[in-house]
């Protein structure tokens, strides 16, 4: 149930507390019984007197006697009368006054600055929620039930006194005995003189909570509502009925290039645009109409302004920055011959594409016949490669085999020295050639796809030494030394014989383009299922141009040195197919003069 309806019930309960005051006998009526009676007894009296005397002097005298006492009393019974009914009717005022405060949610302060005591009328307690007390509050008390911000408007109402105005209006914050806050407004004055002479400070105090909820809402609202207006990307502004502004975004000084002084609040709308420098070209709508106008601002920017009235006779305008679409409105106007020039040529160029797209076509089917025929004559000349290799190898292998007959002197003495010079660079020529036969038959067997591999489970350590075993001689005439660096290494799943080929061509290689006293260092090392080996020398090194053609077949790098070494350009090129057979990869690093290393991966054998 609501305050008021409480202070209602109350003020009813008063009127029927009242009601049976109304309903009794008068309050005079017994004194005017005893006077009638006592008038009956002395007219009694008086006509005994009469009766046993006669007339006399004794009974005029009681006659008279009578009479002023008769008098006498009925005017001491009158005043009685009216001092009740002047209390009767004090009570019902004090009700209704009261009855009055209750609804009006009002109380009545009355301070004794003399005895320092409060007078709380019994409304002012049912504000807190108290029980009005048999005594009366000091100061401190008061104090005490105050919010703690508001305690100086406490001491503002017990100051009163001292300032010139003699009187205070102040607004605090009393505590509630259900442990909420009730806001008052107090509102007073000092009164002095009176028989007493001491000073009363005497004022009302209103409940205003209700009020005050009612502004923080509203101001919660405007809070919401400045916040929406201050985050939309348009510019926003509000009129009244009479022209002058009532709140505006920072979008719209932004826009208008203003300061927060030229859009506070009542200035008017013919000043803003006349700063704004806007005087003649900002819209305004006709009465009762909305409208949509688009302006140009100083800045050079263009705003879309939409206006539309207010129920109160105010206008709401919200401008929007279309300065991009104008831009582009601008562009594609200015550039409308040359959008029609350009569709033109595109319809040429069409055209044209038309053209080399049969164009195209013709060369790709003739592409893909020289292709084939290219391919048809590789597969031909690697087959008519392995078909001779074949051939060749009989007869060499007989003429070396002769040669080595001849040099060794098997069947006795040939005669002249030269013969045996002969025989010797006959057994090296036929060796050269047929190595690079067997070269040659590997590579065609390779690009014929006829190239099979044997993998086994291959300890690496045993094609290395191999390897050193078949090349230690050659080192050692060319005075190269070959440093074994490859540690235990987990084994290999790989083909033996390409593995061992690959070791070869690289040592060769090394011996080959290493000058004497140099050093060739072989190196090994496993990561992520691959082994890595690798052959770094000491050499004449590769220059930087010629490293991309190295590894393809028949490809050499054209030095002295290497032209004193000849060579087929076949190992490198073999080393590399060998290994990516296997899925791996070689890669080559060299400086020029300072060395050449090449590393080649392998797969491990799976645990």
């Amino acid at each position: 149930m609501s305050d008021a309806t409480t202070t209602r019930s109350e003020a009813l309960k008063w009127e029927e507390a009242a009601a049976p005051r109304r309903r009794v006998l008068p309050a005079g009526l017994l004194p005017r019984i005893a006077l009638g009676i006592s008038g009956l007894a002395l007219a009694a009296l008086n006509v005994a007197l009469y009766f046993q005397d006669g007339p006399s002097r004794a009974l005029i005298f009681s006659a008279l006697l009578s009479g002023g006492y008769m008098v006498l009393a009925y005017m001491l019974v009158r005043l009685r009368e009216s001092k009740i009914e002047a209390d009767v009717a004090l009570v019902e005022n004090q009700h209704r006054f009261d009855m009055a405060f209750a609804g009006a949610r009002c109380g009545i302060w009355d301070w004794d600055i003399a005895t320092n005591r409060v007078y709380w009328s019994s409304a002012m307690f049912d504000m807190v929620g108290l029980k009005q007390p048999s005594k009366r509050l000091t100061p401190a008390e008061i104090k005490a039930l105050a919010h703690p911000d508001d305690e100086g408007a406490i001491d503002e109402i017990m100051d009163a006194a001292q300032r010139a105005s003699r009187s205070y209006d102040t607004t605090f914050r009393l505590r509630h005995a259900d442990g909420g806050w009730v806001w008052m407004h107090a509102k007073g004055q000092v009164w002095g003189g009176g028989r007493s002479g001491s000073e009363r400070l005497v004022g009302i105090t209103i409940d205003i909570t209700d009020q005050k909820i009612a502004e923080a809402r509203v101001s919660e609202a405007n809070e919401r509502l400045r916040d929406a207006i201050e985050s939309v990307g348009e510019a926003f502004v509000l009129w009244d009925a009479n022209n002058r502004l009532v709140t505006a975004n920072s979008k719209l000084a932004e826009f208008l290039n203003l300061d927060e002084q030229a859009l506070r609040a009542g200035a008017t709308r013919a000043d803003v645009m006349a700063r704004a420098g806007l005087s003649d070209v900002w819209p305004e709508a006709d009465a009762g109409a909305d409208s949509v106008s688009e302006i140009r601002l100083p800045s050079g920017r263009w705003l879309q302004i939409s206006e539309r009235r207010t129920k109160s006779g105010g206008r709401v305008n919200v401008g929007t920055d279309i300065t991009a679409i104008k831009e582009q409105e601008a562009a594609l106007t200015d550039n409308k011959s040359a959008l029609e020039k350009t569709v033109r040529d595109l319809e040429s160029s069409r055209r044209k594409l038309q053209e080399q797209a049969r164009q195209l076509v013709d060369l790709a089917e003739k592409y893909a016949a020289e292709k084939t025929r290219a391919e048809t004559a590789n597969r031909s000349k690697s087959e008519f490669l392995a078909n001779m290799s074949h051939e060749l190898r009989t007869p060499l292998n007989a003429i070396i085999g002769f040669s080595e007959i001849m040099e060794s002197g098997l069947f006795g003495d040939l005669g002249s020295p030269k013969y045996k010079e002969y025989a010797t660079d006959i057994r090296a020529s036929g060796a050269h050639l047929l190595e690079l036969i067997n070269d040659i038959l590997d590579m065609s067997k390779i690009e014929a796809g006829r190239m099979t591999l044997e993998t086994q489970r291959l300890p690496i350590r045993e094609v290395v030494e191999e390897s050193l075993r078949l090349v230690s001689g050659r080192a050692e005439v060319a005075s190269v030394k070959i440093v074994d660096a490859i540690e235990d290494m987990p084994a290999l799943e790989a083909d033996k014989r390409a593995v061992k080929q690959v070791l070869l061509n690289l040592l060769s290689n090394a011996i080959k383009f290493t000058p004497a006293g140099g050093s060739i260092y072989l190196r090994g090392s496993a990561q992520d299922g691959m082994a890595t080996i690798a052959v770094e020398d000491t050499g004449i090194g590769i220059p930087a141009s010629a490293l991309p053609k190295i590894g393809r077949p028949f490809e050499q790098v054209e030095s002295h040195h290497a032209k004193s070494h000849k060579g087929t350009g076949l190992g490198l090129a073999l080393s590399r197919s060998l290994v990516e057979m296997h899925g791996g990869t070689l890669t080559i690093e060299s400086t020029e003069g300072v060395g050449t290393k090449v590393s080649f991966t392998l797969p491990l054998a799976q645990i």
